[in-house]
């Protein structure tokens, strides 16, 4: 492996090391902060008071709470909801679909249909979620244009439906990223195979599902990893609208781990809802890295 190497890295490994060294650095933060974290949910450490100064270590105390009371339980299956209509039915799927019937086209349809997708992904977190509060408000735009004008009584979305209100809100949020790269990857599938498949007496759904679907497969693994991870721990949203409420409907574990940490204080016990977050976290990763495999 050294003798196919260029000879001019063999003989100045030095620039190679310096050319890593930023990525080493990043690295090695990452891993100081996670040790950090790491230590203090086996503590009694808080935010403010005398546990912030004088804290102790409990051990196992913290993980055992996870488990033994409702908040997190219920937060983790929050989360999986959000995330499973949110991410993996919502944001996938409707990419996939807006990529796929937009392909090879030309037209001014799809300039629109791209700009309103990148308005959404574009927009800072804190402006969405008031267009959202807005619009799904007893109040808003959905109550005075449709609600209203049937004679039906006004609705208050975000208060009676906050859940789905805030995952309808992120799938318009984050769709640009599935739809970005499926439309990449579609792109890449040769014409010629497309067209052999069409030949032979494949149905458009049929060239979709026999066809275009296992030629793209690393790529839809590689979107799935991605958003799940992003909608996992997604935060900025989900707090600016709702703040988890009404009562604990929206609360995911990014609220939740929030609420403990820095509403109450309780940094040790926020510490170890973070450790169980980023072990739900990495064995999703490693399913979606196992589907990232050619199959033998």
């Amino acid at each position: 492996m050294r003798n196919q190497a260029n000879p001019w890295l063999t003989s100045n490994l030095w620039v190679l090391g310096l050319g890593m060294l930023p990525a080493i650095l990043l690295i090695g933060v990452l891993l100081y902060f996670t040790g950090w974290a790491f230590a203090f949910s086996f503590t009694d450490l808080a935010l403010v008071g005398r546990k912030s100064v004088e804290w102790s270590w409990v051990g196992l105390e913290n993980f055992e709470r996870l488990f033994t009371r409702r908040g997190f339980l219920d937060s983790l299956w929050t989360t999986i909801i959000f995330v499973f209509f949110s991410a993996i039915v919502g944001q996938s799927v409707l990419g996939f679909l807006l990529a796929a019937a937009l392909r090879g086209t030309r037209s001014t349809l799809r300039s629109v249909v791209e700009v309103c997708i990148m308005l959404g992904w574009l927009l800072p977190d804190i402006v969405a979620a008031f267009l959202w509060s807005a619009t799904t408000a007893q109040t808003g735009l959905i109550n005075q244009l449709i609600i209203r004008p049937l004679g039906l009584p006004p609705v208050n979305f975000i208060n009676d439906y906050a859940l789905p209100v805030v995952t309808i809100a992120n799938i318009w949020k984050g769709t640009a990223w599935s739809y970005l790269l499926f439309s990449a990857a579609l792109d890449s599938v040769s014409r010629e195979v497309v067209e052999a498949a069409k030949v032979d007496g494949a149905t458009p759904m049929q060239r979709i599902w026999l066809v275009q679907l296992p030629i793209i497969r690393p790529h839809i693994a590689t979107n799935m990893l991605f958003i799940t991870i992003w909608t996992f721990t997604y935060f900025p949203l989900i707090f600016a609208m709702t703040g988890g409420g009404p009562g604990r409907q929206t609360e995911t574990l990014a609220v939740f781990l929030y609420n403990q940490s820095f509403a109450r204080g309780n940094l040790g016990f926020g510490s170890a809802i973070s450790v169980a977050m980023l072990v739900i976290v990495g064995c999703l990763s490693l399913v979606y890295l196992r589907m990232l495999r050619e199959p033998k």
